[in-house]
């Protein structure tokens, strides 16, 4: 492979547009290990062959580990029936609400049925995600905008590469830069989706809000940008939580409560996914959202340090006798 790693992205029917000068190196790897160390927790993490993330965990202090991860909510937060003193007495207004989905059509179902539940309620949907999805979209009645991707490229690399990281077969067939593009593309898509007006009628639109499951990643810089709420949602663990890792996750754990380890993987993955796309992330957050790039240190939960700003709920959609155990 070159050492050279940068090239302009292709321009295609699915591009947006994207700069040629935007000093990005396309065909960049992501990191294949992380370390940390330290007495209260030390962390390794390699890539496995199967694009998963092997991680290990150990501590001289596990109870210290426990005292600093966030509360267990199942177990210590007692949930409310009754709603806040604040809450409306009066309908909610009409408002413009995008749904910005990543994924194969069983991904996207589900939010259709959400988006035709919320055209009942009076608001405008519009659903945001792949051309191929055009007429399913449209076919239920939503209001629907392209943002470019190939959900069979994305499946293809995913079959490829199960996990994270790429395989020697993708670095050396070019699927990163061509996968790094397409995420860059998509990025710039999802933005028109929540300002941009409707494509056949011309129709004005703002998003009022945004509801997003996470691979879509433009959702929390979207909502940062526009000052409005998000609600992220998902069909499969991705969220923080005790009873169970990571999906890509493989945990190994020395003198370490597991349910600590589990929470904790998530953030491993999220470092590893950051480490892989934030240059992409950040070109677009600077040429297209004017916002500052975000530093190392923040990026990767940068959906969890928003919360202190901008009003982000989350959702998980799967059923209880399916999944079980506390959601933190």
């Amino acid at each position: 492979m070159s050492k050279s790693r940068s090239q302009s992205p292709s321009k295609g029917k699915e591009s947006h547009e994207t700069d040629n000068v935007l000093d990005i190196p396309w065909d960049a790897p992501p990191p294949y290990e992380l370390h940390s160390s330290g007495s209260v927790l030390a962390s390794t993490s390699r890539v496995n062959d199967h694009g998963g993330v092997d991680i290990e965990f150990s501590s001289l202090q596990p109870d210290e580990v426990n005292r600093l991860l966030p509360p267990d909510k199942a177990q210590e937060i007692e949930p409310s029936t009754s709603l806040p003193s604040a809450a409306p007495s009066g309908p909610c207004p009409a408002l413009n609400v995008v749904i910005q989905v990543v994924g194969s059509r069983g991904d996207v179902q589900p939010f259709i049925a959400l988006g035709v539940a919320l055209q009942r309620y009076g608001h405008r949907v519009r659903l945001a995600t792949h051309d191929t999805f055009t007429d399913f979209v449209r076919s239920s009645g939503l209001e629907f905008y392209p943002v470019g991707g190939d959900p069979e490229d994305l499946m293809a690399y995913m079959v490829k590469n199960p996990g994270l990281i790429p395989s020697m077969e993708s670095l050396r067939g070019g699927d990163i830069g061509r996968k790094r593009v397409m995420i860059h593309d998509m990025l710039r898509g999802f933005w028109s989706s929540c300002v941009k007006p409707d494509l056949v009628s011309n129709r004005p639109f703002v998003a009022d809000a945004i509801i997003a499951n996470p691979p879509s990643f433009a959702h929390v810089h979207c909502a940062q940008a526009l000052g409005i709420p998000l609600h992220m949602m998902f069909t499969m663990p991705w969220t923080a939580t005790r009873s169970f890792p990571h999906p890509l996750a493989n945990i190994q754990s020395q003198n370490m409560d597991p349910r600590a380890s589990n929470y904790l993987s998530y953030g491993v993955v999220d470092l590893m996914t950051w480490q892989g796309l934030g240059d992409v992330i950040n070109a677009w957050r600077v040429s297209d959202l004017h916002l500052d790039p975000l530093a190392a240190a923040v990026g990767p939960d940068i959906v969890g340090l928003m919360k202190y700003h901008t009003p982000i709920a989350g959702r998980q959609l799967w059923s209880p006798s399916q999944v079980t155990g506390e959601r933190a």
